[in-house]
């Protein structure tokens, strides 16, 4: 969960490395997980937890209770100190550990309530919901408590000084909400459209948005709060939001793939599916792989988020599905009016209302906590606010002296669909018994937040698609800008219902397709989004598609690596029609004849120096164009949005862009100055001789983990750095940052493929290993095979055994 924390404790270094040491072997190993014999814990009846090769757990139980009682339990055996710190990240818990160095992010997710939106969850779930929680929840609880009781728990704990706290259903429910948010809303683009229209005007700020359907220039105008924001505020919210991001929350350009074809379309004459789901990758991972059996109930396997019950993606003995993120616009920023004499109510239709008051607390390690309160009104909390208690802290990053004479903002109220109740634990587990597309189908009515493209294929034939979720229906904007909160001019009138949002069941060609691409056009009654990624990915898969009459599951796993770069296929020739027309240096011409030797069939492997060449181009391009115009700090906030490549590619199919408008900049001068720098850099970095820019040499993997945020600590918990190849528009994902090149980041911590002809025979693989634990065989044993483009049985023979009795025997 946590992208970046720096442990600084010397107690803490001391023990990890005794613990590393050959003294310390004992101390490691006997807190790994007990996989073999029998244990007394909570279960109403014997459970069997058969564990494979590579330390997979298959539960197989009598109740659905001691299913997901077990499916806690060895969670907590694998991943426990995971479980803690995503709990600790979601609650604002890292500072009591860590310092002053995580206040940012501990800020951002109180204010911004995730657990808070759990709390109030739980009263309202259905009881079957409530109940498989509380089982999950036991499950882990007895584990907490036999470690407590044996010494048992993992050395990190100790080495740390944590004692966790029981779970509680609201901590599951939590890490859905976090899900949702990394997966759905435009809030920081709303802020930098905010600051870019007055700066560029709406006819320009709008060419950095092409997929924006039907919105007009003068919508941007009508709609732009000038007099509401001063600069300074917005860019220290979103140099804020940037912090806690970097600090605690996913990356950006977190994506996926899934495809189906029908079983005219493949050898077995049944339907196959595919899945490979693009989140950050670091250790541990964040997917846990596990079976889970009750006979006549449920026979599923696939993966999950440690600290959730059950199987978010995978299969069953009869259906198969699989999501990509739905990239809906799911939030909007609201400007408040507060009352002149009373900082807690704000008006509204004429009078004012009092907003909910939320008291927080943040321990610090070594400093006096920071209290504060979070103020919510009809449309969610207030995020200016996160300023306030940050001015002293140094974080910010304009000085408290400008920032105090600016003050003429009004409050930012945050309206996001995931704060509303919602049930997708209950769904998803009725997706896990699903027997059928009918009652998969139901199961999805339940599952509003994140808006996913959900596919689905079946032991009966059937193959499907649909946009679902709860996507707002706006009386008036266009979710581009904040909007008047004072009135009901720009409420949510509701919800697209269900029934119009887009599907398709049993296509006619046989072959449904997701990367996260814009599934609609302009004749679409509701507004979905305008952040959608490009058609590269999706193009792509449909090419392999087409590549054979009939497919295998073989052939869907050889997909999950697939490195042909269409963007560069789109782009290339346009950028060699100028760069061949230019004078060039020795290594410059070198380059260009690197690059045209690669342009016919561009792929991103990490053994070739095109690549390398293509994307630093591509950046330099990107800054050419859109720097000088908006200036270091914006054009920052720029590329940490989702539109700068949607923006240049499309800015390539113009004659004249309308970003060059008044300006003495064209395409030909930025795409020279772009390859001339980038060369340039190539060579700086990595010497004149051009056969040593291989993009392995630049495009690496490191799987980072919390602890191993200085040296030497990473020693003992990273993986890697791993050459790579791919980028962030192939299907075989690596993505990096468009601020910190080229570090691979992103990418599919499981990948999956079913046959439905035979969904025993189902493959997966996922990064790294099932255990988090220092010393388990488990910490690391799948990343080869991820590495080299392998797969393993997502069945494999069961190696080790272990029977969970009720303690009640006894």
């Amino acid at each position: 969960m946590l992208k970046k924390v720096l442990v600084t404790s010397l107690a803490l270094l001391l023990a990890l490395l005794a613990a590393a040491g050959g003294g310390g072997y004992w101390y490691v190993h006997r807190s790994l997980a007990v996989t073999a014999g029998e244990l007394l814990v909570g279960v109403d009846r014997p459970v069997r937890i058969d564990r494979d090769a590579y330390g997979v757990p298959h539960i197989q139980a009598e109740t659905e209770h001691d299913a997901y009682f077990a499916q806690g339990y060895v969670h907590a055996q694998d991943r426990l100190l995971q479980i803690e710190l995503t709990r600790r990240a979601i609650n604002g818990g890292l500072s009591a550990l860590m310092g002053e160095s995580t206040l940012v992010s501990d800020r951002f997710y109180l204010t911004i309530g995730f657990q808070r939106a759990a709390e109030e969850a739980v009263p309202k779930l259905p009881d079957d919901t409530r109940r498989a929680l509380q089982a999950y929840a036991d499950g882990i609880n007895n584990f907490i408590a036999d470690a407590k009781t044996t010494g048992k728990l993992p050395a990190e704990f100790k080495a740390l000084g944590i004692d966790p706290a029981p779970w509680q259903i609201a901590d599951t429910l939590a890490i859905g909400k976090v899900m949702a948010w990394d997966l759905g809303g435009n809030m920081r683009t709303e802020l930098f459209l905010s600051q870019l229209v007055p700066q560029v005007g709406p006819e320009k700020a709008l060419s950095l948005v092409p997929f924006a359907l039907n919105v007009k220039p003068s919508d941007l105008v009508d709609q732009h709060p000038v007099a509401a924001q001063s600069d300074s505020r917005i860019g220290d919210l979103l140099h804020l939001i940037a912090q806690a991001r970097d600090m605690g929350t996913p990356g950006e350009g977190i994506g996926s793939n899934n495809w189906v074809v029908s079983g005219a379309k493949s050898a077995s004459g049944k339907p196959l599916l595919a899945s490979d789901m693009h989140l950050m990758l670091g250790a541990p991972s964040i997917f846990y792989q596990n079976s889970l059996v009750v006979p006549g109930v449920m026979n599923v396997s696939g993966a999950i988020f440690p600290g959730v019950p059950g199987v978010i993606v995978g299969h069953t003995d009869r259906t198969s599905w699989a999501f990509t993120n739905g990239m809906t616009d799911v939030q909007d920023l609201y400007i408040e009016k507060p009352h002149p004499q009373n900082p807690h109510q704000f008006a509204y239709n004429g009078t004012y209302e009092t907003a909910k008051v939320y008291p927080q607390e943040i321990d610090v390690k070594g400093k006096e906590p920071v209290k504060f309160d979070v103020l919510v009104t009809r449309h969610g909390p207030i995020i200016t606010d996160l300023l306030e208690p940050l001015e002293d802290t140094g974080v910010l990053s304009t000085p408290i002296q400008q920032r105090v004479a600016n003050q003429v903002t009004e409050p930012l109220a945050l309206r996001w669909v995931a704060h509303d109740f919602s049930d997708e634990i209950g769904a998803m587990l009725r997706f896990n018994k699903a027997k059928d597309w009918t009652a998969f189908e139901a199961a999805l009515r339940d599952f509003y937040a994140p808006v996913q493209n959900v596919i689905y294929a079946d032991v009966d034939g059937n193959i499907a698609w649909r946009h679902n979720g709860h996507i707002p229906i706006r009386k008036k904007g266009t979710g581009l800008l904040p909007v008047p909160g004072w009135n009901d001019e720009y409420e949510w009138t509701g919800y697209i219902p269900w029934e119009e949002l887009p599907q398709t069941v049993n296509p006619p060609d046989g072959v449904i397709a997701t990367a996260n691409n814009r599934v609609i056009d302009a004749s679409y009654p509701y507004a979905l989004a305008h952040e959608w990624e490009p058609n590269y990915r999706v193009d792509r898969i449909k090419e392999l598609l087409g590549e054979k009459p009939k497919l295998t599951v073989d052939d869907f796993t050889k997909m999950h690596t697939d490195w042909k770069n269409r963007q560069a296929l789109q782009n290339l020739p346009v950028w060699l029609k100028i760069l061949e027309a230019g004078e060039w240096s020795p290594l410059e011409t070198e380059a260009l004849q690197a690059l045209r030797d690669w342009s016919p069939n561009p792929t991103d492997h990490p053994d070739l120096i095109g690549p390398s060449i293509y994307h630093n181009t591509y950046l330099k391009i990107v800054e050419a164009t859109y720097k000088p115009l908006l200036g270091d700090k914006l054009y920052y906030q720029f590329m940490r949005t989702g539109l700068p490549f949607n923006a240049v590619d499309a800015l390539f199919q113009q004659e004249q862009p309308i970003w060059f408008q008044s300006t003495e900049q064209t395409t030909a001068q930025v795409v020279r100055d772009g390859f001339r720098t980038a060369v340039a850099d190539l060579a700086a970095k990595h010497g004149d001789n051009a056969e040593k820019w291989k993009w392995g040499t630049l495009h690496q993997l490191t799987l980072s983990h919390p602890l191993g945020g200085i040296k030497p600590l990473h020693l003992l918990f990273n993986d890697g750095p791993y050459p790579t190849g791919g980028s962030n528009h192939t299907v075989g994902m690596g993505g990096f940052p468009k601020t910190k090149p080229f570090q691979m980041v992103l990418g599919a911590p499981w990948r999956f493929a079913v046959d439905m002809g035979d969904p025993s025979a189902a493959r997966d693989i996922m990064i790294l290993g099932a255990s988090a634990q220092l010393g388990s065989p488990h910490y690391k044993d799948q990343t080869q095979l991820w590495i080299t483009g392998q797969t393993k049985s997502l069945h494999s023979e069961t190696v080790e055994t272990l029977l969970l009795q009720p303690a009640s025997s006894l």
